[in-house]
């Protein structure tokens, strides 16, 4: 079985059993969007993680990227944004120690405010496969 006919009839046995549409809406409503409580401690922890995020030991930068994208992702699905200097900053204060110079550089010589994310983070790639 497919992973789609899977998730359709796991879907559907949360609301087959409900006489109104209402209702099987407001349980889906419930389920992937959580009630307002809910909601307010997914975005309370993820802002949270947001916050003290870092990058782990043994890990590149692109496996740290993904990671961060995934926190954005999952708080812009929740309302909460950044700006682009706050990434570009997060993403610099979160690098291991041995890519202080390189951080330290980057401050220095790039106009920080309008780097887009993902020229930042080929900017580390290049120096990451310099240094390996």
């Amino acid at each position: 079985m497919s992973c789609c006919v899977l998730f359709q009839k796991k879907e559907y046995t949360k609301v087959h059993c409900f006489r109104g549409a209402k209702h099987m809406w407001d349980t889906l409503v419930v389920t992937y969007k959580g009630t307002p409580h809910v909601k307010r401690n997914k975005l309370s922890l993820l802002t949270r993680k947001y916050k003290l995020f870092s990058m782990e030991e043994n890990k590149d930068i692109q496996c740290m990227f993904e990671h961060f994208q995934n926190f954005l992702n999952e708080l812009r699905s929740l309302g909460r944004t950044y700006d682009n200097y706050d990434h570009i900053d997060k993403i610099l204060r979160s690098l291991s120690r041995n890519w202080r110079l390189q951080v330290t550089t980057l401050r220095a010589l790039k106009n920080l405010d309008s780097i887009p994310l993902k020229e930042l983070v080929g900017i580390l790639e290049v120096h990451e496969q310099e240094i390996q």
